[in-house]
């Protein structure tokens, strides 16, 4: 993607906003809350509603994407976001919201698409695949749910899966697996991650990183030197916040966390 930017009633959120996300590579898009990192997944993702302009240009596989293609309807990305509570049906069992979900996007047959939900569960690190699909979403812990949207996401085979602070809120161990569970499902060979955070701790899984800092690109580059050595303030606390395990202190941009 280059020099996005985008505005809602008159004022601008992203200004000329540059990243690239190679196949195959992890990339982290990285900022305080009101950044306008979130803003700049649901515009790739075409999910911004109308009363939002967007422009710059969209490329997937070297091919022009239209912003205003129908929201979530982006062949080839799929998204995993904050809230898996409010992604699940809590009154419906799992394997009656996967199973045909994953039949249709896929066309097969119940027993094939039972055969594969039970392949990415386990992929997705959640050990007992049946017991998962035969629970309710409010049965599950936090982690759990991630890793049940990420496997749904993942059956849709994207070249980009767009992971929007997957491990806001949880806990230390449900984020350890939610990690582990994206490692194991991007990099080489595999789905590319656009991986939206505030933590530069969750972020070590990413090859590189761009900050935000109110609407603008603050800096760049490999993971290993933004955490070696920050070169603008915004990046320095988030880097002394991921150290010290507090998290950054918010900028406000309305619409734009």
């Amino acid at each position: 993607m280059t020099a996005l930017g985008a505005a809602a009633s008159g004022r601008r959120l992203l200004q000329d906003v540059p990243f690239r996300v190679e196949p195959g590579q992890r990339g982290a898009l990285l900022g305080a809350s009101g950044s306008g990192k979130t803003l700049t997944a649901l515009a790739v993702l075409g999910l911004l509603g109308p009363q939002f302009q967007v422009g710059g240009s969209l490329r997937l596989d070297g091919r022009e994407v239209p912003w205003r293609q129908a929201p979530g309807r982006r062949p080839g990305m799929a998204g995993g976001f904050q809230d898996s509570l409010s992604a699940l049906n809590p009154v419906v069992r799992l394997d009656r919201q996967l199973l045909p979900a994953v039949a249709r996007r896929r066309s097969l047959a119940a027993a094939q698409a039972r055969n594969l939900v039970h392949t990415l569960l386990a992929e997705v690190g959640l050990e007992d695949p049946d017991r998962v699909l035969g629970s309710r979403s409010v049965e599950l812990s936090g982690g759990q749910r991630q890793r049940v949207c990420l496997a749904l996401a993942m059956a849709a085979t994207p070249g980009l899966l767009v992971a929007d602070e997957p491990t806001t809120a949880l806990g230390m161990i449900s984020q350890s697996h939610v990690l582990a569970a994206l490692r194991r499902c991007t990099g080489e060979g595999r789905s590319a991650l656009l991986f939206i955070t505030h933590d530069l701790a969750a972020a070590g899984l990413c090859d590189y990183a761009v900050v935000l800092d109110q609407g603008r690109v603050a800096e760049g580059g490999p993971m290993g030197r933004i955490l070696a050595a920050p070169q603008a303030p915004v990046t320095a606390s988030l880097v002394e916040a991921a150290r010290t395990g507090q998290r950054p202190v918010p900028v406000p941009l309305d619409a734009a966390s």
